[in-house]
């Protein structure tokens, strides 16, 4: 049997005078402090007196326990319609309080063990509140509390905790910390730290068992109208990264939310997509496919291949572009908190690889889950620590010497490999013959802003991207919503695109919106404004920019469309060839169409319902829509969607929607076409007005 004891938090230890006995296994990593705030790591407080033969551990639970503070009632909350009381919607449950702040990746890791206990506890009186305390300024607004929870599909209610109050009365001190609380109301005791599942599982069991005998439970949990969220007109869900392949021909963007890759030539025209928009780890073809919100992205231009962080499944991924394939290189698919490694492929577990870069044959990778930066050697297939100990700080000298704090973008620029290290709002650089590093801007974990100037006294927020052009470096100044340019020459920082709305400096006629990924081909700089779900186009000599259309891309949105009566048309096509297809309605003599509506069209295969949705915009009538040779399948059924607007000839301002349907099966064939041409009747619902 193992015993475990779940401690109260120091503010409440002094309160209640209680002492508890807690047994501590010891942190895999260190904490960063300043001003009471700290980040917890790994385990906190999980210790084995002997090898527990039970699924979950048992607990010793405290008798003595104190009433919780209440919620201010002026605070904001988010994914709920209203304001959440203790005494009054919470009476009776068993709730979890997850102290956190979205920048932090050790947050980020406990949200999917709180989804876990959300689903496991469906229907009984167990309640998870989301306290958004926060690190950074621009991390205390609401509506970038509000986006970061659907960028991470945080269900449960969120309170915003300004200027840390909530913090402070329970006396939390480290991100991240889940405070429990019994159904009477009454602290239980916190844990700090991530990888506790298991234990706070128990004591949730524990909790509603004890509730149970004292009649204090509720019958079932509150509901919630959680926060939606309306797919944008790009059809990208918060990219991360993106990659202009070098010769210029290929533009890559990790279309993280939608949980797949987007490939596009340089004028925007999706050419294949890999991923089948469902989450997992399944390799395959690029349809069957499937991945966990993907950041990072490298070229192999020797072999046609693009390398990819799986983020969330902490994998490498790697996709032969001449195939259209999904192989998985290295990485188990389960979180480890290895700091060495040297095991090959997919025995070597990784954590959170959230940024990639090719060079002399070697693919570097931001291990921002263990403030390191891996090279991985395609030949040899290992993968190993390369900088960083794992420590969480700021920190120069020599490879494992050195200290990190959650790198997460790389370029490279020369003998040296840039990367930005998001925790403590740092440009660094390591050389990659010395291994050398040396940092450009950035102090400590505490210590960021939003200045320009000499390089020592500059000041970030949580950049994400760096691309390195011209002899220039480029920074995505991600929670100042800017990019900037580094010139190494003059010791200098500046910003040249985007900002705060309301903020007139030169090139605010862009607002970004938390950009995450950048990369360089030319003069040209492509930014992943993330938060904007787009991509955008900079030209560096000019100063121009425009959005990078990405035209034919798919929607992970599953679609339902009635296909009753409809009959099935085979067509036959070229193997291994585009096809293209044209469709135009017929429209009787006294309707025609309304040219100021926008036509939308999509294409999906069979079925009640698909993820797999091709879709697009136009203009002109017949529509006309290429659909890549790489994404169809043969002999498979798609559906086929017209959406218009038409108006009758005496009111040409109405405006009455209508859809036309065709049901398909391309066959190939050596004698096939490369052109389809379909023509269906409106059947009006009006004809007078």
């Amino acid at each position: 049997m193992t015993l475990h004891t779940i401690r109260l938090t120091r503010h409440l230890i002094v309160l209640c005078r209680i002492a508890l006995l807690v047994f501590i296994a010891g942190c895999r990593g260190s904490v960063a402090e300043k001003d009471s705030l700290t980040y917890a790591k790994d385990r906190a407080l999980v210790t084995s007196l002997k090898p527990s033969t039970h699924a979950m551990p048992q607990l010793s639970l405290p008798n003595q326990r104190i009433k919780a503070p209440q919620f201010p009632r002026t605070f904001a909350w988010v994914n709920t319609d209203r304001p959440l009381c203790l005494r009054e919607e919470l009476k009776g449950n068993v709730v979890v309080l997850d102290f956190w702040t979205y920048c932090c990746i050790n947050c980020m890791h406990v949200i999917p063990d709180l989804e876990f206990l959300e689903e496991k506890y469906a229907d009984s009186p167990v309640t998870i509140i989301g306290v958004h305390s926060a690190k950074f300024e621009n991390e205390s607004d609401r509506e970038n509390v509000r986006t970061a929870c659907r960028r991470y599909h945080i269900a449960h209610p969120v309170i915003v905790d300004e200027a840390h109050r909530i913090w402070s009365e329970y006396g939390v001190s480290a991100w991240p910390t889940l405070v429990i609380i019994d159904s009477d109301g009454r602290i239980v005791g916190s844990l700090s730290g991530e990888g506790n599942r298991d234990l706070l599982d128990s004591a949730i069991a524990a909790l509603l068992e004890e509730g149970r005998a004292k009649g204090t439970l509720a019958d079932s949990p509150p509901r919630f109208q959680h926060d939606g969220r309306v797919p944008s007109a790009s059809g990208l869900a918060f990219p991360g990264k993106v990659l202009a392949e070098p010769r210029g021909r290929l533009v890559f963007v990790s279309d993280s939310n939608h949980d797949r890759i987007i490939i596009a030539d340089r004028e925007g025209q999706v050419l294949a997509i890999a991923g089948s928009g469902n989450k997992g780890i399944a390799d395959g073809t690029f349809t069957q496919a499937e991945f966990n919100n993907p950041q990072g992205l490298a070229y192999d231009d020797k072999t046609n291949t693009l390398y990819v962080a799986d983020t969330d499944n902490h994998l490498i991924r790697r996709l032969d572009l001449n195939k259209s394939a999904v192989e998985t290189v290295c990485g188990t698919g389960s979180q480890v908190y290895d700091r060495t490694g040297g095991r090959p492929g997919r025995k070597q577990g990784l954590n959170s690889p959230w940024d990639l870069c090719l060079a002399d044959g070697r693919l570097f990778i931001a291990m921002a889950g263990n403030h390191q930066l891996w090279v991985f050697d395609p030949s040899s297939q290992i993968a190993e620590a390369w900088i960083g100990s794992g420590r969480e700080n700021i920190r120069d000298g020599i490879g494992l010497q050195c200290e990190l704090a959650q790198p997460s973008g790389l370029t490279r620029s020369g003998d040296w490999l840039y990367f930005v290290d998001s925790e403590v709002s740092a440009v660094r650089r390591v050389h990659l013959q010395t291994r050398e590093v040396q940092t450009l801007v950035g102090s400590g974990l505490f210590d960021f802003g939003d200045r320009d100037g000499v390089l020592s006294g500059a000041l970030l927020q949580h950049p994400l991207g760096i691309a390195a052009a011209n002899g220039d470096v480029f920074v995505a100044d991600t929670y100042n919503h800017k990019i900037k340019r580094i010139r190494e020459s003059r010791e200098e920082i500046t910003s040249i695109l985007g900002g705060k709305s309301g903020d007139h400096r030169a090139g605010n006629d862009l607002q970004l919106h938390e950009p995450g990924g950048l990369s360089a081909r030319g003069d040209t700089l492509y930014i992943a404004d993330t938060n904007n779900d787009r991509i955008i186009e900079y030209d560096i000599s000019s100063g121009t920019w425009r959005e990078f259309i990405l035209h034919g891309l798919f929607g992970k949105q599953a679609v339902q469309m009635d296909i009753t009566g409809l009959q099935t048309i085979t067509i036959r096509v070229k193997p291994e060839s585009d096809v293209i297809i044209r469709m135009t309605a017929q429209f009787p003599a006294e309707l025609q169409w309304n040219r100021e509506a926008p036509i939308h069209w999509m294409i999906a295969q069979a079925g009640p319902a698909t993820p797999d949705v091709m879709e697009g915009r136009t203009d002109t009538m017949p529509a006309e829509i290429t659909m890549p040779s790489s994404v169809l399948i043969p002999d498979a059924e798609y559906i086929i969607a017209l959406n218009f607007a038409y108006c009758t000839n005496e009111n040409s301002s109405l405006c009455v929607p209508y859809t036309l349907r065709w049901r398909l099966i391309f066959e190939e064939n050596p004698d096939g076409e490369n052109i389809c041409e379909f023509t269906a009747p409106v059947i009006p619902i009006i004809t007078k007005h």
